[in-house]
């Protein structure tokens, strides 16, 4: 036997496999990497040169089985192709105050939320495109693989009581503005 024909009898036995493969991607998860500084010291710790590895539950996201302080990668509001890894901050409903430096509340809409990195100073968040629709949450950020010195379960942290008022239902009467001062001042 051919080596040619080696490879044409191997790619037709793996052909029927590859919806298998992409529906568990697609619906289940993945293994991924996250580059960049936002959510360090969560991840890259070593460095903006260095990505760490992670998996990803997409069947979480998809049923919307994510709390406060939960990572989740999502698409970017304003870059629908560029996928983001944030922290979630708020849920609809809550009123969050944002990182501005001044008293600005806003509470959160239906079927939003609030998403940041865990670096104040290089991560383009909430704080900078508002809360983000819930649909764009693509995956829950489960477990770091590598650095293997790092593995295990990615920590929920849950945000600061001083910046987030859970409320029990959306529409309450502080509005729902996007930069609203706080109104109880």
């Amino acid at each position: 036997r051919t080596y040619m024909q080696h490879v044409v009898s191997t790619a037709a036995r793996a052909i029927p496999l590859v919806p298998v493969f992409i529906g568990i991607h697609d619906y289940v998860g993945s293994i991924n990497s996250v580059t960049g500084r936002s959510m360090q010291p969560t991840f890259n710790q070593r460095g903006s040169g260095y990505s760490d590895w992670v998996v990803l539950n997409r069947m979480s996201a998809r049923a919307q089985r994510y709390e406060r302080g939960d990572v989740v990668v999502l698409r970017s509001p304003t870059e629908p192709t560029e996928l983001l890894t944030k922290r979630i901050i708020a849920l609809q409903g809550d009123v969050v105050q944002a990182r501005t430096g001044r008293r600005d509340y806003v509470q959160v809409p239906r079927g939003h939320l609030w998403v940041e990195g865990d670096s104040e100073t290089y991560s383009n968040d909430s704080n900078h495109f508002g809360p983000v629709a819930s649909g764009l949450v693509d995956a829950v950020v489960a477990v770091k693989l590598w650095p293997l010195s790092e593995a295990g379960a990615v920590e929920r942290r849950e945000p600061p009581r001083e910046r987030v008022l859970m409320t029990s239902s959306v529409g309450n009467a502080w509005g729902s503005s996007w930069g609203r001062d706080d109104p109880r001042s």
